[in-house]
Order: structure tokens, then C-alpha cells, then sequence
């Protein structure tokens, strides 16, 4: 394959991300992954974004929120580049991508990663177009997408040498993500309260979720049993899910993937979450963590937790969400399309 390949993430958030970002942390791992192993690839993102890599875009600054404004004129712009740089392959992180490419004739083919939720109109939207391969990533994604013709199904991955073996446990649980009512952070809160364990609470608060934080996390702010730690570089993420006692996710959306989930795993943390959308499938119940129906079995969960082996969480990720096998997989797709 000696024709680049482009990919187009996201320009709101850079790649690699500062703090909050799965979508960003996955296409930096996959082009890293394919650079290696000997691809040309270039990437559309924002300007502040610094894989090693060919880049392009026209914001020179990543920005919050994300609009479908500011999508399109990012989408826009990857093809008029594209339509005067030949590649074999476009890959979009971003599925408006294929609307786009529908108009584009004798375009080179294009595959899309969905990264979130597939909603009944997100389906209708992707199911017009046949001829473009769409990735899910977990099971969970897949089946609200049957009937389409080139589906696939390739979960994200680590690099678990990035993460550091399992550390001695503190007393204390950790919810880690953006803050956002349908993440869960109030229903943590009530989870930790009861219990009677510190939480400690990770991740950017941005403007359109600031009422929200205002109103129902905020007056549980005591710095003591309920703290806020601001937004966590990749650095203090390692040390917080690294002592943690467990990784608390009260899901309230049907979740395309949590690679969040799999960072805890990595450092050995145990998750407790909510069985919506892919936890189930990244979580191994009763052995990595354990997934709650209600409220009663999240309160049952953490007391269960301490008889977690760190060592299965890690091995868990190694085994079954290793960044090598996501790429070998992308690599076998691109093969297959090309």
C-alpha cells in the first residue's frame, strides 16, 4: 500500500488528547499503530494536535463544543484537499463523512468508525449509504446497525506498556469522563455516600454542561469525601485509576465502547458500572468488575470488589483490547476494501 491513507478525526479536542478525549486516544494509537508498521497516513485534526504524523485541517486550535457547523466546514475542507492529493483509502471518524463522500465521484472508498451511540436517526442516516464500511465498535453498536451490507466489528485497544502495573490499593472510588448528566456523576455520589467511600471525581466540566454541575454535583463538594479534581492529564489519570478502589460508571447512555473502562483494567482497577450499551462486553463480571442493574447491585458491586484479583483486570486487557490487534484488524479491513 504505498498511496497514503487519510484519516479525519474530530477537530475538536487534539490528537492525542490533554485530558478527556477516547475518540482522539484511539485514532492516535491506530495511526501510530500503522505508521509503524509501515503506512503513509495523513490526518485531518486540529492544529494542536502533535502525533507523529502528516496533518491537516483548517482550526488551528482544537475548541468545545462540538457543532455540526464546524464538522462540516472540517469536512469540507478534507475534501477539497483530498480531491487534489490522490489517496487509497479515506477512514472518517466522523460519520457525516459519508454524505460527504456520496457526491464525490470515483472516490476512493471510505470507512467509518462509529465512535458513539447509534441513535434510530444516526441508523436511518447510515443505512442510505451501502456502499460505505462502517466499523462498530463493540457488539452492542452492531446490532443496532443490521442490514447494512459492509458492517464490521472492530473493538478499540491499549497499549498496556503505557500503563503501569497494578499498584497498592486506597480507599477510595473514582469516576473518571466528561461531566454530563447521562455519564452519572450525581448517581456516583449517591453510590459513595452510602457506602461510605471517598469519591473522587475526574474530568472537564464544559460550558453547556456548567448548569448541571452547578446544580446537582456541586453541593456535594466537600473536599473530603467528595472531591472534584478538575480535568486529569494522562499522567494523574494513571495515578488516580491506579489506586483507586474501583472505577464507578453509573451509565445513563447506552455506551459505544468506555475506553475508559479498559484504562482502569489496564492499571488493575476494577469497574462497577451500569449494563448499558458495551459494558457487558468489555467488563468480565465478577472477575474485572461487575455489572449492576440497579441501584442495589451498584452498592453490591463496590462491597465486592476487594476480592478482585488487580493482575485479571490487566491481563483481561492484554488478552482480549490490545492496540495491536485493533490495528491488525483495521489492517485486515483496509486489505479486504482495497
Amino acid at each position: 500500500m504505498t498511496t497514503p491513507l487519510a484519516h479525519i478525526a474530530p477537530p475538536w479536542i487534539p490528537v492525542p488528547p490533554l485530558t478527556y478525549g477516547g475518540t482522539e486516544l484511539m485514532v492516535d494509537l491506530l495511526v501510530r499503530g500503522l505508521r509503524k508498521r509501515g503506512l503513509e497516513v495523513v490526518v485531518f485534526c486540529s492544529g494542536d494536535s502533535t502525533l507523529p504524523a502528516p496533518k491537516e485541517g483548517i482550526y488551528p486550535l482544537s475548541f468545545w463544543p462540538p457543532d455540526k457547523f464546524s464538522e462540516n466546514l472540517h469536512l469540507a475542507h478534507a475534501w477539497q484537499w483530498l480531491q487534489h492529493h490522490p489517496v487509497a483509502l479515506i477512514h472518517s471518524h466522523l460519520e457525516n463523512a459519508a454524505g460527504f463522500w456520496q457526491v464525490w465521484e470515483k472516490a476512493p472508498p471510505l470507512v467509518v468508525t462509529l465512535h458513539t451511540p447509534v441513535t434510530p436517526m444516526k441508523r436511518d442516516y447510515l443505512l442510505h449509504f451501502p456502499a460505505v464500511h462502517l466499523v462498530a465498535v463493540s457488539e452492542s453498536q452492531r446490532r443496532r446497525l443490521e442490514g447494512h451490507p459492509r458492517l464490521h466489528l472492530i473493538p478499540h485497544g491499549l497499549d498496556l506498556a503505557a500503563y503501569p502495573e497494578p499498584q497498592p490499593k486506597e480507599e477510595y472510588l473514582l469516576f473518571l469522563g466528561r461531566i454530563y448528566p447521562e455519564k452519572g456523576l450525581h448517581t456516583a455520589i449517591r453510590v459513595a455516600q452510602t457506602v461510605n467511600l471517598r469519591l473522587l471525581c475526574a474530568g472537564p466540566v464544559f460550558p453547556p454542561d456548567q448548569p448541571y454541575f452547578e446544580s446537582q454535583i456541586a453541593p456535594h463538594l466537600d473536599g473530603d469525601r467528595v472531591i472534584y479534581v478538575g480535568p486529569a492529564d494522562f499522567a494523574n489519570k494513571l495515578r488516580l485509576l491506579g489506586r483507586a478502589q474501583a472505577l464507578l460508571l453509573p451509565l445513563e447512555v447506552e455506551e459505544a465502547f468506555g475506553l475508559v473502562m479498559l484504562e482502569a483494567m489496564a492499571c488493575g482497577t476494577p469497574v462497577v458500572a451500569y449494563g448499558r450499551g458495551a459494558a457487558p462486553e468489555v467488563v468480565r463480571h465478577g472477575e474485572t468488575g461487575f455489572i449492576a442493574a440497579d441501584f442495589a447491585e451498584l452498592l453490591e458491586g463496590i462491597r465486592l470488589t476487594a476480592g478482585l484479583n488487580p493482575h485479571v483486570c490487566r491481563q483481561h486487557v492484554a488478552d482480549c483490547f490490545s492496540s495491536n490487534a485493533m490495528v491488525e484488524a483495521y489492517m485486515l479491513l483496509y486489505r479486504s476494501v482495497l
